[in-house]
């Protein structure tokens, strides 16, 4: 079977394998084990299929509410993948805000910080996450909206427990800007009107759409000046010492 980095789908440009990575224990991570992924919204039966075949057994979607009910996942009752609706914010939107058409970028302070707040604020999230990766028989693709935030958070946790250097784990989180740009347009008509100008025009340089290294970088510092490791901080979520030996065994085992 071939595996993939970039997943060549023709609906989502930003649906990418964890596998490929060098690690601390001088093996790589496994590919056809977890796939990141935009929201797989409206995707075509050829998408759905080649998901199938790629291994993908389980879908995970951070999304809120009104995300899943606007825009339902296409995989979400699929014979032979079992679908788990897992939002990080409840009912709030993407950004982390409950506003209804005001700015929610007025409120943000950087990625780097916003990702430390939301670690901190919903460490229930994450041990129900990474117990269904652990759970997971074959492959797991999860997303929220973009790919880039919520499910970056998770990547980066999952290389980091894989032994993965924090320089790949930017890597990886970075990528993004670049898979999503060709969607951008797409994309900002779920994200809201606060992307476009008085014109109606995406505002590309917006700071929702970046994924910038430092934001990544900045919050492993937290991570390791708090906790001394990511394992440390997992088990501070009550992630059990067992599913983060499965994640661990099935990115490098």
């Amino acid at each position: 079977m071939n595996y993939y980095k970039r997943l060549p789908l023709e609906c989502m440009s930003n649906c990418r394998d964890l596998g490929g990575y060098p690690t601390k224990y001088g093996k790589m991570t496994n590919y056809g084990v977890f796939v990141r992924s935009e929201a797989p919204v409206e995707l075509s039966e050829s998408d759905i299929q080649f998901l199938i075949s790629y291994g993908v057994t389980k879908s995970l979607d951070f999304r809120g509410d009104s995300d899943t009910t606007i825009f339902p996942s296409s995989l979400s009752k699929v014979e032979g993948i079992e679908y788990f609706h897992l939002p990080m914010f409840g009912r709030a939107d993407a950004a982390g805000f409950n506003i209804d058409s005001e700015d929610p970028s007025k409120y943000f302070s950087g990625w780097g910080k916003s990702y430390i707040q939301w670690i901190e604020i919903y460490k229930g999230w994450i041990k129900d996450v990474f117990h269904q990766l652990a759970e997971t028989d074959r492959a797991c693709q999860y997303n929220c909206n973009a790919g880039k935030d919520r499910t970056g958070i998770i990547s980066a946790f999952v290389l980091s427990i894989a032994g993965v250097n924090l320089n790949d784990i930017a890597f990886d989180y970075c990528i993004s800007r670049a898979m999503l740009k060709p969607r951008f347009p797409e994309l900002a008509k779920q994200w809201g009107d606060y992307l476009k100008d008085k014109n109606g025009k995406l505002i590309t340089n917006h700071p929702f759409l970046y994924t910038p290294k430092d934001a990544i970088e900045q919050l492993f510092k937290y991570i390791n000046k708090t906790y001394k490791n990511t394992e440390n901080f997992l088990y501070s979520c009550d992630v059990s010492e067992k599913d983060v030996y499965m994640v661990r065994s099935k990115m490098i085992g």
